[in-house]
């Protein structure tokens, strides 16, 4: 399996410190130049992303960094559909990498992923899933948020180019593409996490929105509206098929 590494031009410690993990895990890795939406603007990008979609699967409206974070994504998953290796791995600059356990994960993905499934294997685990029996495996996910380090292989990256250009949703909105034709599955040992450094590609609405959540009553609003954006987007789907 081909590696890939996302990253800006301008976080060149957040290379040097990927960088050392990946080679003391023994990963050799392609760089790809991240895009930086809010270097280049709305003027350019508003034609790649279709905000009402965003804000259904979301709710929110897109910043430029996550658009610009998700056209990074595509990026790779356009190289690992058209790779000879039908299977790719993509991580984020800014992950922590256990390195004993992102070997066997990958070995463990090697032996399952085949280019023509349309599948995605998770390396990291913010929820707290629980492992399979033994501690190694892996889970089918129906939900998560976090995409620093994944697998894919050469038809799910063609399936979620096809889902996602232009952009509906964020790259990591496991739930809706594991809902339109992808697998996603957790894999176990957790290999990747983050490094808890604000990513320079992402603004700061996540962490603002998780800051408000501490109050019951938001929190009930905000999954009620949650609820009603995936319905109506759920809806759209099955009229469009994207």
């Amino acid at each position: 399996m081909k590696a890939y590494l996302i990253n800006l031009a301008r976080s060149t410690d957040r290379l040097a410190s990927a960088d050392a993990q990946l080679r003391a895990a023994g990963i050799a890795y392609e760089r790809v130049e991240a895009v930086d939406g809010r270097a280049l603007g709305w003027g350019s990008l508003r034609g790649a992303v279709s905000r009402f979609r965003f804000f259904l699967a979301s709710c929110h409206f897109p910043s430029l960094g996550e658009v610009g974070c998700t056209l990074s994504h595509n990026r790779v998953l356009r190289a690992i559909a058209e790779s000879a290796e039908g299977v790719g791995v993509v991580f984020e600059d800014d992950l922590t990498v256990d390195g004993a356990a992102l070997r066997e994960a990958l070995a463990l993905v090697e032996g399952r992923a085949r280019p023509e499934v349309p599948a995605v294997y998770v390396l990291s685990n913010h929820d707290g899933m629980p492992p399979p029996p033994g501690g190694r495996g892996m889970v089918r996910m129906r939900d998560g948020f976090y995409a620093e380090a994944y697998v894919a292989t050469a038809a799910a990256a063609r399936r979620l180019l096809f889902l996602n250009e232009p952009i509906r949703a964020p790259i990591d909105t496991w739930r809706a593409w594991a809902q339109r034709g992808v697998e996603v599955w957790k894999v176990f040992p957790t290999a990747c996490g983050q490094s808890g450094v604000v990513s320079d590609i992402w603004g700061k609405r996540t962490a603002a929105r998780k800051r408000r959540a501490r109050w019951g009553w938001y929190v009930a609003l905000w999954r009620a509206r949650v609820r009603l954006g995936w319905a109506l987007d759920g809806l759209i789907y099955r009229m469009t098929g994207r």
